[in-house]
């Protein structure tokens, strides 16, 4: 049994709602023509979503957030990658006891949140429910399986939540990506087009990890971005790290950030530089080489300066991280406060590369248009 149907014709929590009341197993999956995204339900709970936007893992955002340290993070990763199993980072954690178990689920159910607060903004596009037995929840990459929560969340529960988000994502869509319009809204009382296909003799199943490998995304190991910034940590006062995405350069790490009072980390995080407008992010990424010097006035430089703290300094390091002739990850950097002159920059592009050999798959599938 399957449905399909446009985003037009049912707003997304209309079909959120229907899959959670009929308490019913597998993905829904969404796409347009420049994105792609899902939901996986067990039960009609909610345990996994995720879209093709570049996303963190868990060791980043509880390093930002910091609820464990930096050196508990990296044993904690050892402890997994000596495992002879396939454990999840946030169990480890939780046994080495440097987080409690609903610490670690309000992250995870934040970070679902956030991935389908920014599918309510979709203006357009389609959807597909293809039902199906969730089986083991084990055998994960490392960066899918740390946002897996055995039991789930209520849907209900969590489109309530993500509704009182979507005005807050659709401002900073707004500003980062200069989106034109806000996601029209969908009368409620539409009905998804049903396609009723004789059933089989027993429903189909998947192990969760098959579904996640549909859907790769650019992502950051903890230990990764530890090391960069780490290493750039010695040549400039701040930085902010960015992965290169389909869309937009994502913040995903910085250090030095100073925005009195205000956490910078979560800032950073939701830094979105459009790649296809004018930056310096996107003349570094375009022309695969690090740039040094003045920051040149543009719309978009101007709205990362401003981000920062507002100062603009005297001079700026912009080093990419190319991986097969693409700029996977870019490192922002200067010297403020003190704003002195920056030093040799050593083997900093060498340091990006060898970190971000451990990103995921970064070659996105082709995307469909059509159900």
């Amino acid at each position: 049994m399957s449905w399909t149907g446009k985003l037009e014709e049912v707003s997304i929590p209309e079909l959120l709602h229907m899959v959670g009341w009929g308490e019913k197993s597998g993905k829904l999956v969404f796409t347009r023509q420049d994105a792609e995204g899902l939901v996986v339900f067990r039960s009609g709970r909610i345990v996994y979503a995720a879209s093709n936007s570049p996303r963190e893992v868990l060791g980043n955002i509880l390093l930002c957030k910091r609820l464990i340290s930096a050196e508990t993070l990296l044993a904690a990763l050892e402890e997994q990658n000596r495992s002879q199993r396939p454990r999840l980072l946030g169990a480890i954690l939780i046994s080495m006891g440097a987080i409690s178990e609903t610490a670690l689920e309000a992250v995870v159910r934040e970070q679902i949140e956030k991935v389908m607060a920014d599918f309510f903004l979709w203006q357009s596009g389609f959807f597909r429910f293809e039902a199906m037995d969730i089986t083991r929840l084990g055998e994960l990459d490392v960066d899918a399986r740390d946002f897996v929560i055995q039991s789930g969340f209520k849907t209900e529960q969590i489109v309530l939540e993500v509704v009182k988000r979507v005005d807050d994502a659709r401002k900073r869509r707004e500003e980062y990506t200069a989106a034109a319009s806000p996601a029209r809204p969908h009368s409620p009382g539409e009905v998804a087009r049903a396609e009723s296909d004789p059933p089989p003799p027993a429903r189909p199943s998947a192990p969760l990890s098959s579904i996640i490998a549909e859907l790769p995304s650019r992502t950051l190991r903890g230990e990764a971005t530890l090391k960069i910034l780490r290493y750039a940590a010695r040549i400039v006062s701040r930085a902010v790290l960015f992965v290169s995405g389909d869309q937009a350069f994502a913040g995903v790490g910085q250090f030095g950030v100073d925005l009195h009072g205000h956490p910078a980390d979560e800032q950073v995080r939701g830094l979105a530089i459009p790649r296809d407008h004018p930056s310096i992010l996107a003349d570094v990424s375009a022309k695969k080489g690090l740039y040094r010097g003045p920051l040149p006035s543009s719309f978009w430089n101007d709205v990362l300066v401003q981000q920062l703290g507002g100062r603009v300094p005297r001079e700026v390091i912009v080093v990419p991280a190319i991986l097969e002739g693409e700029a996977v990850a870019i490192l922002y950097g200067d010297n403020l406060p003190a704003d002195a002159p920056i030093g040799p920059l050593g083997d900093l592009a060498a340091v990006m590369v060898d970190a971000c050999l451990t990103l995921a798959k970064s070659a996105l599938p082709a995307r469909n248009t059509t159900p």
